[in-house]
């Protein structure tokens, strides 16, 4: 008997459960196992779990069948719910070669699931953004409820990288998502009817971001203005710095110089103001430098406090002189 194809059929009554299709491999009976396994899959509704496994029968009875191809196919959607399932090797190499085959398609894609859904808030809406590396996926539910409330709400889409759903009512909501075939057998799930994810504080001013990262939302332009005063105020302290270090040095030579080395009176005493106006001058020039640091620092740093802001500073300083660049882009 040759394997069916993996076209849709009609649901008729209910069909065999997981239990007979595996005492019919137990039995080594192929043509039963594989006739069990691919009705039980066509009549659809099996959980997660149960597709793996029917979806496993039902390739290596065909494989043992010399139905390489059906084989092929099954081994790849029972790879998508189970990415890390491997085949004894003391199978037959005509029932692991369908299997290799079938794995082939996941060659460079191993760091990342080849199945996937996650929901997540954004612009006023729910996202709901699907990988299939396999392209098994044929639709998708999405169930969600406000916390508290006991009916989950479900939509049901067509299969697509991304989509977007108008956001429930609910400061918070639960929610579980069903990745499906062709016939309703779960391929992938995110929480459960009975252990559901979770958005928090999903509401009309905030449900664009997660709370991990709504901080965004906040206006950085008082950040800014104050990042900008800080510096403003900073390099001015820093030129009056450098001024004051200036006539420290013009000071410091007239006190060295000949005018107050005149005979019959000590340096102190020919040049006491000179002196005093450099010490003031020193004193001016490193309390100024030392403000200046501090309220450029206070400008850095508001500026690495405003929200959404991305800012590359570089500060060089140099005998005298005190440079800063700051480019933020926001």
């Amino acid at each position: 008997m040759a394997c069916g194809s993996l076209a849709p059929v009609a649901r008729a009554q209910p069909g065999p459960g997981l239990s007979e299709v595996q005492q019919a491999y137990a039995d080594v009976d192929y043509e039963k196992t594989r006739a069990l396994a691919s009705t039980a899959v066509r009549h659809g509704g099996n959980d997660r779990a149960s597709t793996g496994q029917l979806y496993l029968l039902w390739a290596t009875a065909c494989a043992a069948l010399d139905q390489a191809d059906e084989a092929r196919t099954a081994f790849t959607y029972a790879l998508a719910i189970s990415p890390g399932l491997k085949l004894e090797r003391s199978l037959s190499p005509k029932i692991r070669a369908p299997y290799l085959e079938a794995r082939g398609a996941l060659s460079g894609a191993e760091d990342r699931p080849p199945l996937e859904a996650t929901l997540r808030p954004r612009k006023q809406e729910l996202e709901l953004a699907l990988y299939d590396a396999l392209h098994v996926a044929v639709r998708v539910v999405v169930s969600t409820r406000a916390v508290g409330a006991t009916l989950f709400t479900r939509r049901r889409f067509d299969a697509a990288p991304t989509r977007r759903i108008p956001t429930p009512n609910g400061a918070e909501l639960q929610f579980f998502v069903q990745v499906l075939d062709r016939y309703d057998n779960v391929l992938f799930e995110l929480g459960s009817e009975d252990e559901p994810e979770r958005l928090v504080s999903v509401t009309p001013s905030t449900q664009n971001t997660p709370r991990s990262t709504r901080g965004s939302d906040a206006n950085p332009v008082p950040y800014y203005i104050t990042s900008g005063a800080l510096a403003a105020l900073g390099l001015a302290a820093g030129g009056v710095a450098i001024v004051m270090d200036v006539r420290r040095e013009d000071a410091a030579r007239e006190w060295n110089g000949p005018s107050c080395e005149r005979p019959g009176l000590t340096r102190a005493e020919q040049c006491a103001g000179v002196d005093d106006r450099r010490v003031r001058a020193e004193r001016l020039a490193i309390g100024l430098a030392a403000g200046g640091g501090a309220l450029l620092v206070g400008s850095l740093v508001s500026l690495v406090l405003a929200p959404s802001s991305h800012a590359n500073v570089a500060l060089d300083a140099g005998a005298g002189n005190l440079l800063l660049r700051l480019r933020a882009s926001l």
